[in-house]
Parts: C-alpha cells; structure tokens; sequence
C-alpha cells in the first residue's frame, strides 16, 4: 500500500504499493479486503474497501490537541493568507477589513470566487459544513494547493483520504511525487500510533536507530525516533523540514484518533520536548509546500490499525 491513486473513474478508493513494504507483512491485515490488483513493473495498484467508519467522541480529548475543524479551518485560513485576489481571478484592488491586508483574500471574496454565499463557505471552513468533493476540489485549485495539501483538506473536511486520478506521465506530477514514484523511498508501516511493525531498507539506511530501536525504546516508534531521541537532531541534520513534516503528521493523526491513548503519549511528550515543541506549537500552520525533499507521505487504513509512512529526502 503507499500512495492514494486510482486506476480508472469508478471513485473506488485505490493505493500505490511501494515496492520492499507490503501490506502481506502486516499479520492483522484481512486478505478479503484486498479487492483488485493491478501491477505496473514494480509498482502495483491494489483496491482496498474501506467502509464507513464510526464518528468517534472528542470528550477524552486532550485540551492542547485540535480537534479535526480546528486544524480544517487552520488549513484553510492560512492558504488564504498566501493568495491574493489576482490569483483568483479578480482584478483590480479590494478593500481590506480591520486587521486585514488588501492583498489577502477574503471569506466573502472567495466565497464569490467559489460561487457560494459567504454564510456557507464559512461553515465549511470551520467544519460546520460537510462539503461535497467537488467542492473541495474547487477550492483546492483556487488556492493552487499540492497534491500533500489537498490529501490533508480531504482527511480532515470529511475523515477520508481523496481518490486522486493516477498521472499519465511520471513527469506530469509534483516533484516530491514523482520522486517517490520512480526511486525507492524510505517506508515503513506502523500501527496508527507510528509503532514500526516492518521498513524496507532505504527506511534502515535513512534511519538505523529507528529501525532497530533501543533498550530506551525496544518497541521502535517513528515519531520518537525522529522527533524526540537523541540521534533526531544528527539524523535531521539541524534542519526544521523534517521536524515541520513529522509535527504536522502528528498533529493531524492526533486529531483523527482522539481514543487513541498511544497517541496521546506521543503528543503530550512531543508538546514538552525543548526542541520539538516549539515546532509543535506551531504545527496547525503548516500548508504543506511544494518542495523535492524532505517530505513526509503518510497513508493510515484505520479498520487495519495500519498506516504507511514514506520519507522522501533530497
């Protein structure tokens, strides 16, 4: 399993599988969801049902942790900080509200860009709204969002991961997909809490102590690994890319699983960590830039307690 594509227009969610990491490894993984294969070279296409999944309270939820509307409309708010109107189609110059440049977007302006009153499009920001997809895709294009961008507008507008139709060509892609398609990656499949169950061995290469953990962390878990033991700053190599990726991966999977108490540890030891949390704290803003490396590909199979993660670097 790996990346969300789709092999035909049926809107039957569809995935990537990577070569090196299988879903075979996984032993909780019921073969019958398995539907359809369809393999190109070393890659293979596999359908999987994913069926409705039941809404989960929020009552436990931690109050520093956001809740899915929260980080929706942080999502959406802040992508519209980065466009002006021009990019939307208008022209000329608009008046800005108390506290806002004239150069920034709207609610009401982009409302109108979208063809829908300003009262609706607020309701889907803010998550009172459940859109249609075509919806979303509108406004993942006004907003020229990446294809990581509109995954994340997709999980937490309505809780699933968007079908996205497989690209003709490699070189029609973004340069961090396109990466990720034609070299092997870093990947690894964890349960939902980012405990590595099996990695290729790019993953070991990139990441040897997360591989083989430690008397510390016998169990090894990505987000420590990564974020919080002491080869993380090495192994980043000072940079804040990749602690920008893993917090925002954090942050939104948090906010999925709220019953998750594994989750919950990492969030509250990533919050208090001197290096990570400042990170952390700031994690809701990210949009998810166009970049070659660097970046974080993460596909989570909640009825498998199952997610695969693939590091792209430079």
């Amino acid at each position: 399993m790996g990346i969300p594509l789709t092999v035909d227009r049926t809107g039957r969610p569809a995935t990537l599988r990577i070569r090196g990491v299988s879903l075979d490894r996984v032993p909780a993984v019921d073969q019958a969801q398995i539907l359809t294969e369809v393999k190109l070279g070393h890659y293979s296409f596999t359908e999987i049902r994913c069926g409705a999944q039941p809404r989960r309270s929020e009552k436990g939820l931690s109050s520093s942790i956001m809740n899915r509307k929260d980080l929706l409309n942080a999502l959406l708010v802040h992508h519209r900080e980065l466009r002006t109107p021009q990019d939307v189609g208008w022209r000329g110059t608009t008046s800005g509200g108390p506290g806002r440049p004239r150069d920034r977007i709207s609610a009401e302006l982009f409302a109108k860009s979208l063809g829908v009153s300003k009262p609706y499009y607020l309701k889907i920001e803010n998550g009172q709204q459940h859109p249609k997809a075509e919806e979303l895709e509108q406004i993942a294009e006004l907003l020229k969002m990446t294809w990581r961008a509109r995954a994340a507008l997709y999980r937490r507008a309505l809780g699933c991961t968007p079908v996205l139709p497989a690209p003709p060509r490699p070189e029609t892609t973004e340069p961090v997909l396109r990466q990720a398609l034609l070299e092997p990656q870093a990947s690894c499949l964890t349960d939902l809490a980012y405990n590595i169950r099996s990695h290729n061995d790019q993953f070991t290469a990139l990441l040897p102590h997360a591989a083989t953990g430690s008397s510390a962390d016998p169990r090894p878990n990505l987000i420590r690994a990564t974020l919080l033991r002491p080869q993380a700053t090495q192994w980043a190599d000072n940079s804040t890319e990749w602690a920008e990726e893993l917090t925002a991966e954090l942050a939104e999977a948090a906010a999925l699983h709220p019953d998750n108490h594994e989750l919950l540890e990492l969030h509250e030891e990533v919050a208090a960590d001197p290096v990570a949390g400042p990170v952390y704290a700031d994690a809701h803003r990210y949009v998810y830039p166009d970049r070659d490396g660097k970046v974080v590909i993460s596909h989570s199979f909640p009825e498998l307690n199952t997610r695969q993660v693939i590091l792209v670097s430079d």
